[in-house]
């Protein structure tokens, strides 16, 4: 099973880039962003994981019973902050 959540750049979001619930999608629904290109897939799981095993394209941002992510991953949030994209965790 994945989880899926969707977070849409700020300005499509009524409740703002620092709201605590995300949209669920469903995979239909992220496919057709992998098709049209306008995704950033974020893998939420810790390092271990996402080593032996990732979507492709993935960024890493291990969040796994975190409220923060380690200050290693600055650039990580950066461009996620920055992004015009829709952005898609999963954590499974």
């Amino acid at each position: 099973m994945c989880l899926m959540v969707a977070l849409l750049p700020a300005a499509a979001s009524p409740q703002g880039a620092d709201a605590i619930d995300a949209p669920r999608i469903t995979q239909q629904a992220f496919r057709k962003l992998l098709a049209a290109n306008t995704v950033i897939i974020v893998d939420t799981r810790n390092t271990e994981a996402f080593d032996v095993s990732h979507m492709r394209g993935a960024l890493p941002l291990p969040l796994e019973g975190a409220l923060t992510w380690p200050e290693a991953y600055e650039k990580t949030v950066a461009v996620l902050l920055k992004t015009k994209k829709t952005v898609v965790t999963y954590c499974a």
